[in-house]
């Protein structure tokens, strides 16, 4: 699940990758397609196999990253009954883990295949609980890696990118999310937080309590693919006649935009959006006092018509939760 501006935004002087000019995923897609590899052993040989097959290390990783995404699920009966896999021969058996199973069959495979890779601990937000439990204190409770092209570093999110889990985590979704591969930092950072922060890859970094406050972002983000948002905080304090300027920075071509809550389904709204000049904007009038999420989802469709019904599909960009009082 991302975006930047005026306002509160956090401009970073990052040492980027200078954008990874990523090649055509075909080879690797066609290398990993139907590979079998059940334990450590078979690990080490199908990364060397990598190596020798091909020259540079960015194909490499891909294929890495093709192969693990791709036979390893979220192990969600793990996680509740703590008995989750990490070790190399569990996963690969069992073809389950969660995040440090994910990190560890992903990084050994990079080393037998020649891509320098570690892996870096912190905290990933990713449910509707980071909206409403407030942490002021730093907490781990996901680790991803980080993997060397070209002399620069690039952070990959192996689990995260291999699909999602129903919010109870009562089943996994498989899908491939290349969102988390070589995510520019400036848009990592939003829903990673790693504990050394020399591993946000920033020259400025973020610290805690900023990071406590972004909103929630989800799949839409990437759909969208949203460049900058505002506001740029979660929680907003607000009286019912209040109004929310809301702001979108997108090279995409959008005319709708979905306001709905999970909480309040009363509020669903489909509106029209105002064009910028690098974006869109939206002036949200707050009608419903109490406190629940509000979802924004952005979208374009073809030759609307006044009065007509829609069906449409699309993906929640950012969530932000409402603390309203009554005038």
């Amino acid at each position: 699940m991302k975006v930047f501006l005026f306002f509160i935004v956090l401009f970073f002087a990052i040492r980027l990758d200078a954008q990874l000019p990523l090649k055509n995923w075909k080879q690797a897609e066609l290398f990993v397609k139907g590979r079998s590899v059940n334990n450590a052993k078979e690990l080490r040989a199908f990364g060397k196999e990598i190596k020798e097959k091909f020259q540079d290390t960015l194909t490499r990783l891909q294929v890495v990253y093709l192969w693990v995404i791709g036979n390893i699920s979220y192990d969600c009966i793990g996680l509740k009954n703590k008995t989750s896999r990490w070790a190399l021969d569990s996963v690969l058996v069992s073809k389950k883990a969660v995040c440090a199973g994910y990190v560890n069959v992903f990084r050994n495979l990079c080393d037998a295949a020649g891509v320098e890779c570690i892996d870096i601990q912190g905290y990933g937000r990713s449910g509707y609980d980071d909206l409403i439990v407030r942490k002021d204190s730093f907490a781990m409770n996901h680790t991803w890696n980080a993997v060397k092209i070209g002399g620069n570093w690039n952070l990959i999110d192996v689990t995260w990118a291999s699909g999602f889990t129903s919010e109870d985590c009562r089943s996994f979704t498989r899908q491939r999310n290349d969102w988390y591969f070589c995510t520019d930092p400036r848009k990592f950072i939003w829903d990673h937080y790693p504990k050394d922060p020399d591993w946000q890859l920033s020259d400025q970094t973020v610290d805690w309590s900023n990071f406590r406050a972004y909103p929630l972002l989800f799949p839409g983000v990437v759909e969208n693919d949203l460049k900058d948002f505002y506001p740029r905080i979660a929680s907003l304090n607000k009286t019912v006649g209040d109004t929310i300027q809301f702001y979108f920075s997108t090279d995409k071509l959008y005319n709708r935009i979905i306001v709905s809550s999970r909480k309040r389904p009363e509020l669903y709204r489909m509106d029209e959006i105002n064009a910028q000049k690098e974006g869109y904007s939206y002036l949200y009038k707050i009608e419903k006092n109490g406190s629940y999420d509000l979802q924004i989802d952005l979208l374009h469709i073809e030759n609307p018509r006044p009065m007509q019904s829609y069906q449409v599909k699309s993906y929640t960009d950012i969530v932000y939760w409402l603390n309203v009082r009554s005038q």
